[in-house]
């Protein structure tokens, strides 16, 4: 990603509206699941869009309308900011729409890295999650298995 204060700034707007699901109560993997689902992802999570400038209430507010999301289990806010700074980190450096990032980084599997992923680079820290897409497999219950036998 190239990093202008401009993309700088989506980045920390998509890492506050991860921040502000928790905030409001919402089960995090619910909110993840919904938000990287949505139409709205479709706008927001792409290179052209400025829709971030909004700001996390306004956003947040927009899905709030189009989806019903649950109350329940929350994620650390760290973790959350993190997430969300990651997914728009990806967003602004790779083509992929919302639901192949989800694809490929897994609330599940992001959650298993996190500790490791956390201390890299975004940028780092995407193309191992990429590269561990291409070799693996996660079933239903988020266990990660090898592609290679």
């Amino acid at each position: 990603m190239n990093r202008t204060p401009t993309n700088v700034g989506y980045c920390e707007m998509s890492a506050k509206l991860f921040v502000l699901a928790n905030r409001r109560g919402y089960d995090s993997k619910s909110f993840i699941d919904i938000l990287m689902s949505s139409e709205l992802a479709k706008h927001i999570f792409n290179k052209i869009d400025n829709s971030m400038w909004l700001g996390e209430t306004y956003v947040m507010s927009s899905l709030e309308a189009e989806a019903d999301i649950p109350k329940g289990d929350m994620l650390p806010d760290d973790l959350m900011y993190w997430i969300g700074y990651l997914y728009r980190v990806w967003s602004l450096t790779y083509d992929d729409t919302p639901e192949e990032i989800l694809a490929q980084a897994s609330v599940t599997v992001l959650i298993q890295m996190y500790q490791g992923l956390h201390v890299m680079s975004y940028e780092m820290a995407i193309e191992d999650l990429k590269a561990l897409y291409k070799d693996t497999v996660t079933d239903k219950a988020g266990t990660i298995k090898s592609r290679k036998v």
